[in-house]
């Protein structure tokens, strides 16, 4: 009896990738049978590798398993790139501003009846993987 498919988090792909990369010489098959997977799961992942590396250079969740979108992915994006934009300037930001800010951003993109709801926010902090840190400056002077 075949095995139920099993969804693999983005970490899993990005261990799996480096395994490979270690076994330059070998088959596909060969690999796939080391790591105890299928060829055809390798083969999958190996031709989906930039798609894979580039979600982990731009910081996405990698304890998901598939790629979600929420209601609006322009006002997603704008809100991301904003965010992105901010916090390399260092400005302090929290959720009712960058709430507004979505709704900002979606009525500049043609989005009017686009609403910036707590579920909504919470539910793209996850996908973007965006947490709050509070940081305290520490002073010279004592």
């Amino acid at each position: 009896m075949a095995e139920a498919c099993k969804d693999l988090s983005l970490q899993e792909k990005q261990r799996i990738l480096e395994c490979y990369d270690k076994f330059p010489k070998m088959s596909q098959r060969s690999v796939a049978v080391h790591l105890k997977i299928s060829q055809q799961l390798l083969c999958r992942i190996l031709k989906n590798r930039s798609d894979i590396e580039t979600s982990a250079l731009t910081n996405e969740n990698t304890d998901r398993k598939t790629a979600r979108s929420g209601k609006d992915s322009q006002a997603e994006s704008a809100l991301k790139i904003w965010f992105s934009n901010v916090r390399e300037m260092n400005a302090s930001i929290n959720g009712p501003l960058m709430r507004q800010k979505a709704e900002e951003l979606a009525k500049t993109i043609g989005k009017e009846k686009f609403s910036a709801t707590d579920g909504w926010f919470n539910g793209w902090k996850r996908r973007e993987n965006i947490m709050y840190a509070w940081c305290r400056k520490k002073s010279a002077d004592f």
